[in-house]
């Protein structure tokens, strides 16, 4: 918990937008969805690719070996270990880390694309890829934007749509197999009011998912095998058909003496 706690204590920074009550509030949602998916996922190395003080969003997953690589990171935790790298060109060895975590990552990104393409390089074949971020169409969206546009948070990025994401981690070779929407309460700053909207939470995901605050991401990353595959040749068919009565025709050729 030694993140969380600086988190709360610590000074505000414009890189940052989960320091108020609304966005603490967020933080904690975006964590109960982040513990319905680590837990299921094994391994020996999880890498987080993130603000530091985000880092205990991944307190739930059972891998013991956590890094948080970051450009600015200036030490460490006993739950995770820090590295100073660029996201777009990470210090990890290719095919090394069993699951890598995105949260916010990508929308604070100036490129996006590459920090998707370095996941893909050091995840193992079949390793995960969580993704989480604020939908940019719903009220959350609209928050971010306006805390952008006001200088609250690093305007460096801009928000994605699931869809876009997923349209990336497809030429990527990844496969998304789980994720979804969520978060339907409004940035609602009122402890009073916000309980009161608790209904929302239920109702939203059915009656209207695709306006979640947030939305998650679970990929694979698939590899396609090199090795050639042998054509197994089948024998030729005649290409005609014989009329009733009449003989097959034959290769075989007599010796004729002369």
């Amino acid at each position: 918990m030694g993140w969380l706690k600086i988190m709360v204590s610590g000074k505000k920074s414009p890189h940052v937008w989960y320091q108020d009550g609304v966005g603490l509030r967020f933080f904690q949602a975006e964590k109960n969805e982040l513990s319905n998916i680590l837990p299921r996922l094994y391994g020996y190395h999880l890498v987080f690719l993130g603000e530091p003080l985000l880092a205990s969003l991944i307190e739930s997953s059972l891998i013991s070996h956590r890094v948080l690589i970051n450009p600015h990171i200036h030490s460490n935790s006993a739950d995770i270990s820090g590295l100073r790298g660029s996201l777009e060109a990470l210090p990890l060895r290719t095919d090394s880390v069993d699951v890598v975590v995105l949260s916010h990552t990508l929308e604070n990104s100036s490129n996006p694309h590459e920090v998707l393409r370095e996941s893909h390089r050091v995840l193992i074949p079949e390793g995960h890829l969580v993704i989480t971020g604020f939908n940019p169409i719903s009220m959350w969206g609209a928050w971010y934007a306006s805390k952008k546009l006001m200088g609250s948070i690093a305007r460096q990025g801009k928000m994605l749509s699931p869809n876009r994401i997923r349209d990336w981690l497809k030429l990527l070779n990844f496969q998304v197999v789980g994720g979804q929407m969520f978060y339907f309460r409004p940035p609602i700053s009122h402890e009073g009011i916000n309980q009161k909207l608790g209904f929302m939470e239920k109702w939203g995901e059915h009656c209207w998912p695709i306006f979640g605050g947030a939305y998650s991401l679970l990929a694979v990353k698939r590899v396609i095998p090199l090795t050639p595959i042998r054509t197994k040749w089948l024998p030729e068919k005649p290409i005609w058909q014989p009329a009733e009565g009449l003989p097959k025709p034959t290769t075989n050729v007599r010796n004729v003496k002369k």
